[in-house]
């Protein structure tokens, strides 16, 4: 989710919306070509709405980066420009850790946990070999059809998992757990319950998981931070991870690169503390009472979102 932010200075204020195609979720699942439409519509909704930047907050619609770059400026020539992907910082953040335990280690035990179409569109592990200029050794991706739990959208979902391991000069070394699990954005955003989530997780993670204890997780998925504290300790119970295991979570990812972009815009220091108003946030589909409650597990401190139903198209 996001909010609504009014950063208020003696210079202006910034506003912040948050657009989510509800209606086509989940993007994990679809093909490409889909995945860049259906992108692409809702980010131009964004800038017809009069959005200065949009940040694409959702790591599968962040593969089709450079296809949603080419259909928005087919009809608007340079808003292509204008938008700003999740993979790069997040890529950034996961080697700054990874090389903070290369350090002293010879091998890093890393989880990518991510959508199936993230996982099998190979978009973090070509990102992350390409930082370490690493040659890579990958396994073939593998698919686990399961039971669907939103059945309003079918009765099977199919999982990914794809290992793979990154040689680094000096015989060093970064192993690899692409976990790919189907069902978990359905549960977020149609309000399955604690129990029901964690039940999903524990077994997912003992499906697609190889047996390996993780030092780092990368919960590249913009959903995945409402179901945190449930990954940790369904991982730790499976042996995947350690009280010491580290994780990455996008939102202050994200939150820093649109201060570092707004900065020259506020050249002065705020006449008062940043002041917080109602999240407006948009929504393509009807879910708009699991979607609240989504934002209240999300942003508890925060005041309570003001959701509106809005075509993408």
């Amino acid at each position: 989710m996001a909010s609504n932010d009014i950063l208020s200075t003696k210079e202006g204020s910034i506003s912040i919306s948050h657009y989510g195609d509800t209606a086509n979720a989940p993007y994990g699942e679809k093909t490409p070509e889909q995945i860049a439409t259906f992108s692409a519509q809702g980010i131009n909704r964004a800038f017809k709405d009069g959005a200065e930047v949009v940040f694409i907050a959702c790591n599968t619609a962040s593969t089709q980066y450079e296809a949603i770059k080419k259909i928005l400026n087919q009809t608007h020539p340079g808003r292509g420009e204008r938008i700003v992907s999740i993979i790069d910082s997040s890529v950034q953040e996961l080697k700054k850790q990874i090389d903070a335990k290369l350090k002293t280690q010879n091998n890093v035990q890393v989880a990518i946990l991510a959508t199936p179409a993230t996982i099998k569109a190979g978009a973090y592990l070509r990102a992350l070999a390409t930082a370490y200029s690493a040659t890579v050794i990958a396994t073939p991706l593998t698919h686990h059809t399961q039971p669907r739990w939103y059945k309003q959208k079918g009765n099977e979902v199919v999982s990914a998992a794809a290992p793979a391991t990154l040689q680094l000069a000096q015989g060093k070394t970064i192993t690899i757990s692409q976990v790919g699990p189907a069902n978990w954005v359905d549960m977020i955003e149609h309000g399955a319950s604690a129990a029901e989530k964690s039940q999903a997780i524990a077994r997912d993670l003992a499906l697609l998981a190889p047996k390996a204890q993780w030092e780092v997780v990368g919960e590249f998925c913009t959903h995945f931070p409402a179901i945190d504290g449930m990954i940790k300790i369904e991982a730790t119970k499976l042996g995947l991870a350690s009280p010491q295991t580290s994780y990455i979570k996008q939102g202050p990812l994200m939150a820093t690169i649109f201060r570092a972009m707004m900065k020259p815009r506020f050249t002065g220091k705020p006449s008062k503390p940043a002041r917080l108003i109602r999240a407006k946030i948009y929504i393509s589909g009807t879910n708009l009472q699991e979607t609240s409650q989504l934002a209240k597990e999300v942003f508890p401190q925060d005041p309570a979102p003001a959701i509106q139903q809005l075509s993408f198209q």
